[in-house]
């Protein structure tokens, strides 16, 4: 694993991929991190930040998280800074961007920031603000974007994940290729926005082989639908018997609640980061850098 330190990340939000050195956070090292010993510079500018945010009051805060998920890590940030409020809004990755765009065209900047994989989009749209948390001392160095406008907050992992009612240990995929075989003709399921994995794919197998396996894949007619909790919860249902692709930390979830599921990390595992953006245009900038810089902390992990 990446890590500054080796300390272990099992306690993670979303760890759970057993037999795999797969953190479910690569951010374990943040327990280097301390507000303590900051550099004068960066205290001061954090105390100003506090200020600031105290005074705005309000944070619009988007990301793909799940409610259920996310109250938890939102409670305690209110807790910890008593007087600013969140207002959290959920979606998918495809969809927040479609609405931040559509608010970027009608010139009315709602979110202060945005947690999800497709994050790193805003800054080739040009409403990411370039601004480094102190908390990044304490990240790794292979994790930062050099141009200062990401701040990894977690990652996802992508693996198979199936129903133990439906599907017999022995048919268990072991592979993707297993996944063109005929007997799942109309029992698999696929999130709509997976693209990213599939790029990390086509890293692996090369992009000929890799299209070359979709294509056999298809062949299976997998339905597609939009949103990794609701896949999950399809599979777990008994609705689809193979999702060809979930994150980690959804079957983990699914698993919790006592559900017929499990999953398969196919090797090497295709892994997304997540990051965290302010706004350039942000209604309440200091509550976006205090959050960016709080959850990206030891704290906030």
């Amino acid at each position: 694993m990446l890590q500054k330190s080796k300390r272990s990340a099992r306690g993670s939000r979303v760890a759970g991929l057993r037999g795999f050195r797969v953190a479910g956070f690569l951010l374990a090292s943040l327990c280097l991190w301390n507000p303590l010993t900051l550099k004068p510079v960066f205290a001061q500018e954090l105390k100003a930040v506090e200020q600031g945010a105290k005074k705005e009051g309000k944070l619009n805060l988007y990301g793909s998280m799940r409610e259920d998920e996310a109250k938890a890590v939102l409670d305690t940030f209110e807790k910890r800074y008593p007087g600013i409020k969140i207002d959290y809004f959920r979606s998918s990755e495809d969809k927040l961007l479609s609405r931040i765009l559509a608010e970027a065209k009608a010139k009315s900047h709602n979110f202060d920031a945005l947690i999800t994989t497709a994050a790193a989009y805003t800054k080739s749209l040009g409403l990411a603000l370039k601004w480094t948390p102190p908390s990044t001392s304490g990240i790794i160095k292979e994790l930062l974007d050099p141009d200062g406008m990401t701040t990894p907050v977690y990652i996802n992992t992508n693996v198979i994940q199936y129903n133990t009612k439906q599907v017999a240990k022995a048919d268990v995929p072991k592979s993707y290729e297993d996944l063109t075989q005929p007997k799942w003709k109309g029992k698999l399921c696929l999130e709509d926005s997976d693209f990213e994995w599939f790029v990390g794919l086509q890293s692996f197998l090369g992009k000929e082989k890799a299209l070359a396996l979709f294509k056999r894949i298809a062949a299976n007619q997998p339905a597609v639908r939009n949103g990794h909790g609701l896949v999950s919860d399809l599979v777990a249902a008994g609705e689809c018997p193979i999702a060809i692709n979930n994150y980690g930390n959804q079957v983990a979830r699914a698993q919790k609640k006592g559900a017929p599921t499990d999953f398969v990390a196919i090797n090497p595992v295709v892994t997304i980061v997540a990051p965290v953006v302010v706004s350039k245009n942000a209604p309440h900038p200091n509550a976006g850098k205090l959050y960016a810089n709080w959850i990206t902390s030891k704290e906030g992990q």
